[in-house]
This record gives C-alpha cells, sequence and structure tokens, in this order.
C-alpha cells in the first residue's frame, strides 16, 4: 500500500535543465517534535510551530520567516482556530501574547469563519526570539480562550534555519550567535522563471496491457523511475484484490519529437498517483522521469495534490511546466502539520518560481 511518505521524499525530484539551474539553491525541510521549517530556493526559510497533541481542540500556530541575506530580519504570524467549538466573535476582544506568564501585550486579529490571524510586532516577536535556546511558555490568550503553541523542536527548527542560511557563529544568528558578520552569509537568489510551452491537452493514443506496445513501452518507463526510489514499491500498479496490476499508459504530444507518457502507479486511501515520463516520440530510447505522484495534466502543465494523514486536510502540492526541452517543477509547497488547521496553516515552499 503507497503511503504518503513516499509522495513526501518523490515530489522535490524535478527535471530541469543543469545549464539553466546549476547555482541555484536547493531547498532543505526539517521537522522536529511539534516545529518543521521548509526552506526555499531562493534561501527563505519559513519555521512553523504549532500546539502539542494534547491540545487538539485548540489548534494554534506561529509561522516565522526569515529571508536570506545580511541584516534580514524575522516576521511573525500566527494563526488560531478551534477544532470542537464555534468561536463566539464578541469574546475574541483583548487577546493576548504571553511568553513564560509574561504579558507582552495584545494582539490584533483577523476573523475568517473559525480562524483567527494575525502578525506579531516587533516587541512581541524579540520576546519569543530571546527564548530561541529556552524553554517558552508560548500563550494567546483571554478571559474566554487559551491558546498554546509547543516550544518542542523550536530550537533544533530554528537552528537548522541558521545553519542553511549560514548565519552559525554570526552576529545575526538565532541559536548560536557569535561575533563575526554576516558578511558571507546565504545571499538571496531570485524565483526561477519558467516560459510555459502550451502542449496538447488530451492524449492522442491510450495503450492498454494487453498490446505488444504497452509492453515495450512499460519496460522502457519502470527502467526510468527516481534517483532515490523506493524499488519495492515504484509504480507498483493498483491491488485488486489478488495482485497489483499495471493500468492504461496514455500519450500526450509535446513537440515533434517528444511525448508525455502517463500511468496509474498507485493508490492509497487517501491518494492516488501517476507516473509521468518524457520519451521520443517513436517509444523508443531513454524515457526521463518527472514525478510518480501527478494528479492531472493539461496543456503543458503537470499537478499534484496530495493529502496528508492528521486532523484537518494537510496537503502536499506540485507543479512541473514543460517549457519546451522538459518539464521544469515550479511548485513544492507544504501546507504545514496535520494540527486542525483545515487544509493546512501555511504555505511551506521548497521551490518557488514565476510562471509566464
Amino acid at each position: 500500500m503507497k503511503r504518503f511518505y513516499t509522495w513526501t521524499s518523490l515530489c522535490c525530484l524535478a527535471v530541469s535543465s543543469p545549464l539553466i539551474f546549476a547555482k541555484e539553491i536547493q531547498g532543505v525541510s526539517f521537522s522536529h517534535q511539534d516545529w518543521e521549517v521548509y526552506c526555499s530556493n531562493t534561501g527563505t526559510c519559513r519555521a512553523a510551530g504549532y500546539q502539542d497533541d494534547d491540545l487538539q481542540s485548540m489548534p494554534a500556530t506561529i509561522l516565522l520567516t526569515r529571508k536570506a541575506g545580511a541584516k534580514q530580519t524575522v516576521q511573525g504570524r500566527f494563526a488560531l482556530s478551534s477544532f470542537d467549538q464555534d468561536l463566539n466573535s464578541k469574546k475574541l476582544n483583548n487577546l493576548h501574547f504571553f511568553i513564560n506568564n509574561k504579558d507582552y501585550g495584545q494582539v490584533n486579529i483577523n476573523i475568517s469563519e473559525q480562524l483567527l490571524t494575525g502578525t506579531l510586532n516587533s516587541k512581541q516577536l524579540n520576546a519569543l526570539l530571546r527564548q530561541s535556546r529556552k524553554k517558552a511558555n508560548i500563550v494567546f490568550k483571554n478571559a474566554y480562550y487559551t491558546w498554546q503553541v509547543s516550544d518542542a523542536g523550536m530550537t533544533a527548527s530554528l537552528l537548522k534555519m541558521d545553519d542553511f542560511q549560514k548565519r552559525i557563529g554570526t552576529v545575526g544568528a538565532l541559536v548560536k550567535p557569535g561575533t563575526a558578520s554576516e558578511s558571507k552569509v546565504l545571499a538571496a537568489q531570485p524565483k526561477r522563471v519558467v516560459i510555459k510551452v502550451k502542449t496538447a491537452a488530451k492524449p492522442y493514443l491510450t495503450l492498454q496491457p494487453n498490446s505488444k506496445p504497452y509492453q515495450n513501452l512499460h519496460k522502457l518507463l519502470m527502467a526510468a523511475g527516481p534517483t532515490q526510489p523506493d524499488t519495492a514499491e515504484f509504480c507498483e500498479g493498483i491491488y485488486d484484490g489478488e495482485d497489483t496490476k499495471s493500468k492504461a499508459i496514455e500519450l500526450y504530444k509535446l513537440n515533434n519529437n517528444k511525448v508525455l507518457a502517463t500511468t496509474l502507479c498507485w493508490r492509497g486511501a487517501y491518494n492516488e498517483g501517476y507516473g509521468a515520463w518524457v520519451i521520443n516520440q517513436s517509444l523508443t530510447g531513454k524515457a526521463t522521469f518527472v514525478t510518480e505522484s501527478a494528479s492531472d495534466f493539461t496543456a503543458g502543465e503537470i499537478s499534484s495534490a496530495q493529502k496528508g494523514r492528521g486532523i484537518g486536510d494537510c496537503w502536499k502540492m506540485g507543479e512541473w511546466i514543460w517549457q519546451g526541452q522538459a518539464f521544469v517543477q515550479t511548485v513544492d509547497r507544504w501546507s504545514g502539520m496535520c494540527k486542525g488547521f483545515a487544509g493546512g496553516a501555511w504555505d511551506l515552499d521548497l521551490i518557488e518560481a514565476v510562471v509566464k
């Protein structure tokens, strides 16, 4: 049975031109206990912390964002919700932010249905960052409601952020500051720019498993898997109650020489994933693997949306754009831990791009 984490491990693979992206920053992700951090190809890092599992009825999260480069400050946002009760808008006034039982003042909130969002001011944010290496009791509360964000994993996640941005030992580090200047910290990079080339939106040919052309093509596709595959499960087919069976292969024209081949690779309790490869129109030679977790293909764009397990629907999303020679990944995004926020609380990116 295909699990959600298989998609997570594969989603970052992209087909791109090494000449264009050879020096591009490679995004990283890290999670520990109730915190996680995602750093993208621009150098921007986003660290998010959530409530402890024992407090799932009152979901709470803080997002700390810092761009790469010298003298970049941290920005702090928060989101609060309720999983098992309706929040009374008349009782949401005078909500304050506390660190270790010390009141750092009222927070301004935006109310959208059952979601409260806002931005920490400089006093509140600095108070939180001063606790990056210590125990911190992080609470939003008023006379009627209380939300608590766990500090478990915060130090490790902020240290990962510092490490990725090459700030450890510098005056700007959050967890392990030093006396060095920030002259050699990671420099920010622009979002990758991809020019989309539209292609056919519908398949021109469908090959069934019992045909010889299918069998020949299927062997070529299976030989061109991910660079770090789970070989026991890669595009294993669909379980029919007795065995796993391969599904039909659909072919889409990309240009005069290349076609896209897709087939349903796996299906789980919540998700299913299509494999996608680029191959010569003659259906011979070496195929180029794009992803095993596609959800849709339309006119030169492959998209993926995979649902995570947990309280609330969190999502892993991907997008690959045909730029005339290859598919380039333009979205690799996680909506945050499944901690009670419907659809996830944040956009945590590994890849950021502009599509034209």
